[in-house]
C-alpha cells in the first residue's frame, strides 16, 4: 500500500479545512442542495420502477415527489388530529402540572431552605425578562416557519430536477475520470446512492416501527395522546445516541403529569427501554443495517461537528454523508488511511455481528443437546 508524503498530508489537511469553512458559510444553500440530493437518491428506485412500467421519464419524477408530499401530509394531518384531541385535556394536565409544581417547591424549601414566595418572585422577575422579549421570539418564530416552508418547496423543486436529470449528473463525474477508469468510477456511485437510499429507507421504516412499537406501549398504559406522543419520540430518534434521551421524555413527563400516581412514568420507561433494545438489536441491524460503517467515536465525533456547523440538518445528513465520503476515500488512491481511520473496526457490518451472535447461540444450544 503506498504511504502518503508529508506534502501530501499537508495538502488534505488543508483542503479539509477549506472545505468546512464552505460548510460552514454556505451552509443556507448546502443544507437545501444536500436534503434534496439525498431525497432524490430515495426516490430513484421509485421513478426507475415506473418507467420500467413504460411511465414517461416527467410523470414518473412528478409521482416521486407527489409521494414525498403525500407522505409528509398525512404524517401532519395525524399529528395535527392528535394535537387538537390532547387540548381537550388540558384542564386535567394544567391541575396535574400544579400539583407537581407544589409538591416541587416543599421539596425545594425543605433541602435549600428557599420558601415558596421566594421562589415565586424569582420566577416572576424571570418571567418579566421573558416577557418582554417575546416580541421579538414572535417575530423569530413566524420567520422560522415561512423560511421553512420556503426551503421545503425549494427542495422539492429541486428534487424534481435531479430525478429529472439524474443521468446527467452522474455523467458529469464519470467525465472527471480518465477513460480506463470510469467504470470504478460508476461503481463508486452506485454504492454511494445505495448507502443514501438504505440509511434514509432504513430510519424512515425504523421511525415507523418505533411509532407502532411506542403507540401500543403507552394505550396498554393508559396514556393519553399516545400516537402524538409516540411520533415525537420516534422522529427525534433520527438523531443517534441523543434522539432516543431527549424523545422518551416528553412521554415521561406526559406520564407525570396526567396520572395520580408514579405507575404510569414507570411503565413509559420501560416500553422507551424496550423499544431502544428492539431498535438496537432488530431494527438497525436488519432494517438500517451497518451501512454506513462508521466507528462510534467518529460517529459521535461528526454529530458534535454536524451539530456545530448545520445545527440540527448536520446532525441529521452529517453522518450519513461521512459514510459516503468513507466509500470515496476506501475507492481514492492515496486516501485509503482515511477510510481505515473513520471505519468500523470491528470488520464487520451491524447484520453480521448480530447474525452470528444468533448462530452461535444456537450451536450451543446443539451442543448442549445430549446424545
Amino acid at each position: 500500500m503506498k504511504r502518503l508524503s508529508l506534502t501530501q498530508i499537508n495538502d488534505n489537511l488543508l483542503f479539509f479545512i477549506l472545505l468546512s469553512v464552505i460548510l460552514y458559510f454556505g451552509r443556507d444553500v448546502l443544507i437545501l442542495l444536500v436534503f434534496s440530493v439525498f431525497m432524490a437518491m430515495l426516490m430513484t428506485p421509485v421513478s426507475n420502477k415506473l418507467e420500467s412500467w413504460g411511465v414517461n421519464r416527467t410523470f414518473s419524477t412528478i409521482s416521486s415527489v407527489l409521494l414525498i408530499i403525500v407522505v409528509i401530509s398525512l404524517v401532519l394531518l395525524l399529528i395535527t388530529a392528535q394535537v387538537i384531541s390532547l387540548t381537550e385535556d388540558l384542564p386535567r394536565i394544567q391541575q396535574r402540572l400544579e400539583e407537581f409544581i407544589s409538591a416541587s417547591q416543599g421539596w425545594v424549601e425543605d433541602k435549600f431552605g428557599i420558601s415558596p414566595e421566594q421562589q415565586i418572585k424569582a420566577l416572576k422577575e424571570q418571567t418579566k425578562s421573558t416577557i418582554s422579549s417575546a416580541g421579538s421570539y414572535l417575530t423569530g418564530a413566524v420567520t422560522g416557519i415561512v423560511t421553512l416552508l420556503g426551503g421545503f418547496m425549494l427542495v422539492l423543486v429541486f428534487t424534481f430536477l435531479f430525478l429529472l436529470h439524474r443521468e446527467k449528473y452522474e455523467n458529469f463525474f464519470v467525465l472527471m475520470y480518465k477513460d480506463e477508469k470510469r467504470e470504478d468510477a460508476k461503481l463508486i456511485i452506485a454504492k454511494i446512492s445505495k448507502i443514501a437510499q438504505q440509511y434514509l429507507a432504513g430510519r424512515a421504516i425504523s421511525i415507523i416501527i418505533l411509532t407502532i412499537f411506542y403507540t401500543i406501549g403507552l394505550l396498554i398504559l393508559g396514556i393519553k395522546n399516545a400516537f402524538l406522543l409516540s411520533a415525537i419520540a420516534a422522529i427525534v430518534t433520527f438523531i443517534p445516541y441523543v434522539g432516543p434521551v431527549v424523545g422518551g421524555l416528553l412521554p415521561i413527563f406526559m406520564a407525570l403529569v396526567s396520572n395520580d400516581s408514579f405507575g404510569p412514568a414507570l411503565g413509559v420507561v420501560v416500553v422507551i427501554s424496550l423499544a431502544q433494545l428492539f431498535d438496537n438489536y432488530f431494527i438497525e441491524p436488519y432494517v438500517v443495517g451497518g451501512n454506513v460503517n462508521v466507528s462510534p467515536f467518529f460517529t459521535i465525533f461528526i454529530l458534535i461537528v454536524g451539530g456545530l456547523v448545520w445545527g440540527i440538518a448536520g446532525v441529521i445528513l452529517f453522518l450519513p454523508l461521512l459514510g459516503m465520503l468513507k466509500i470515496v476515500f476506501d475507492n481514492v488512491e492515496g486516501l485509503y488511511p482515511y477510510a481505515y481511520l473513520i471505519g468500523d473496526q470491528n470488520g464487520d457490518s451491524g447484520t453480521s455481528r448480530i447474525m452470528k451472535k444468533i448462530k452461535g447461540f444456537f450451536r450451543k444450544k446443539e451442543n448442549d443437546e445430549p446424545v
